[in-house]
């Protein structure tokens, strides 16, 4: 989707703060408004993966087994944004990142028709330690699970649910002449959008009708189908108790697949996640965000 939007800034402190020593600290690249970072996968290094809330499981890209030469002995299904496939998998596997190593990784093997990165780093890898996203130095910073001296000065904690339904989601409002419409949504950073509303959520509320519309777009699920949605623009978001302005929406119009479901309101983008530093603890399920400097840059450049 390339499409240049503009908001409404909010200022924000720009003050330093002293934060604890992480276990393991890796560099990560943005691109696409997407996080991307190295792993070592069995005895091969410098694998690039996709840093990915919304993906409740690891993937190994098709188009990088070469590589790899993992043992495929499984199917699994794949949930995608408008649908469900069935695809081959790999178990027993083993990752290393940093100084973490797991062991007895399952990773499922889906086609991305692309080979600018290698998998999917999903929620099931970042369970056991909590993971902070830094924006301002680029790392992705892992902590011992329960540390108790990390510094979350500026930061607003939520309640962060993990489910069947959605491995990552938290509460927020949509806000359009001072109606409140509530809801649960879910927080995508493997997706590169802004916001895509769920069918179900967008026809109740009618917001095709009563949000300005802005264009329109199309989509490529990771089951391979794509699909065109509309593209509103919301006056006011309510998000970890701040409110952001013109917020660029997807109304999906889909009926099967996660937007299709009537348990999840939506699904933030990184996009619009990138604005925040965020801290994971989803062992205690807990969230914490604090605004950057990216609230000052445009949602597609």
């Amino acid at each position: 989707m390339k499409r240049i939007f503009v908001i409404s800034l909010v200022l924000v402190s720009a003050s330093v703060w002293a934060q604890s020593t992480p276990f393991t600290s890796l560099p990560f690249t943005v691109e696409n408004n997407h996080i991307y970072f190295y792993c070592k996968v069995n005895e091969t290094d410098s694998i690039k993966f996709l840093f990915d809330t919304g993906a409740n499981g690891s993937v190994i890209n098709k188009q990088s087994l070469k590589k790899l030469n993992l043992n495929i002995n499984g199917k699994s299904l794949n949930q995608g944004s408008n649908g469900v496939n069935e695809v081959e998998s790999s178990s027993g596997n083993k990752i290393k990142i940093g100084n973490i190593l797991k062991k007895d990784i399952s990773f499922t093997i889906i086609s991305f028709e692309t080979d600018k990165f290698d998998g999917v780093f999903g929620t099931d890898l970042m369970k056991g330690h909590i993971i902070e996203i830094d924006y301002h130095n680029l790392k992705l910073n892992f902590f011992i699970k329960n540390d108790n001296s990390i510094n979350y000065t500026e930061f607003t904690k939520l309640k962060l649910y993990s489910s069947d339904i959605y491995p990552s989601y938290i509460k927020s409002t949509i806000i359009i002449k001072g109606k409140k419409y509530k809801g649960l949504f879910g927080l995508d950073t493997g997706a590169d959008n802004v916001l895509t509303i769920a069918s179900p959520f967008a026809k109740k509320n009618d917001f095709i009708n009563k949000a300005t519309k802005i264009g329109s777009s199309r989509f490529l699920g990771s089951n391979g189908v794509e699909y065109e949605m509309p593209i509103v623009l919301f006056p006011e978001v309510e998000f970890a108790k701040k409110h952001l302005y013109r917020i660029p929406a997807a109304l999906s119009n889909v009926t099967e697949g996660i937007d299709a479901t009537d348990k999840l309101a939506g699904f933030f983008g990184n996009a619009f996640l990138n604005k925040f530093n965020i801290i994971l603890d989803y062992d205690n399920g807990n969230i914490y965000f604090r605004l950057n400097n990216n609230l000052y840059k445009e949602y597609y450049e």
